[in-house]
């Protein structure tokens, strides 16, 4: 688990966070979902979820103090409301929403990892007026020790991302998509 946490610890740190900011995360998987955790964790005054699935929104108003979720195939996202995006799907639809959502001085961190030939349009003209800063964030340097301090702290709830304990024998199955509905799985080994 220390892995994708320090990815996204990272990944936070590249932005400049105020406390009296709010955020937005696209994405309900388990990057969203533990993004959402630590932005909470740096003391952010509200933090968003959208997502397309109601029961991943619903884990993440029960693990996280979420102030409002938006099921994007059927609800849109306010526009040129939030101080920092995270887009962490990584699709061009999900990137120029993360985009639209920004208010004025806002920051947006593309997290989700996009084909490498994907595009998305985006309004030049926007980033100037609205004076948005646009970050990448790739693997965790230097983030493991904070992480760690996160993880240790107990604010995290790591346990209930995890959809799947399997064996090790089951990890073909897995990887052949014969386990439906697999958010995180952790795989045991014998003693």
């Amino acid at each position: 688990m220390m892995e994708p946490i320090s990815c996204a610890v990272h990944g936070v740190n590249l932005m400049a966070l105020r406390p009296n900011q709010k955020a937005l995360v696209i994405g309900d998987g388990f990057m969203g979902q533990l993004f959402a955790q630590i932005l909470q964790c740096y003391g952010l005054v509200q933090v968003d979820l959208a997502g397309i699935s109601a029961e991943k929104l619903a884990l993440g108003r029960r693990l996280s103090n979420i102030h409002a979720t938006y099921k994007t195939d059927c609800e849109t996202l306010p526009v040129e409301a939030y101080d920092l995006v995270v887009e962490a799907v990584g699709l061009p639809a999900t990137q120029a929403q993360a985009i639209q959502a920004c208010r004025r001085g806002a920051q947006v961190l593309m997290f989700g990892v996009g084909a490498p030939d994907a595009h998305f349009t985006m309004n030049t003209y926007d980033i100037y007026q609205k004076e948005l800063t646009i970050k990448g964030s790739f693997i965790n340097p230097l983030s493991c020790m904070d992480a760690i301090s996160l993880l240790e702290s107990g604010r995290l709830n790591i346990s209930d991302l995890i959809s799947h304990e399997l064996k090790l024998e089951q990890v073909p199955e897995l990887m052949e998509g014969k386990i439906g509905e697999t958010t995180k799985a952790l795989v045991t080994f014998p003693n």
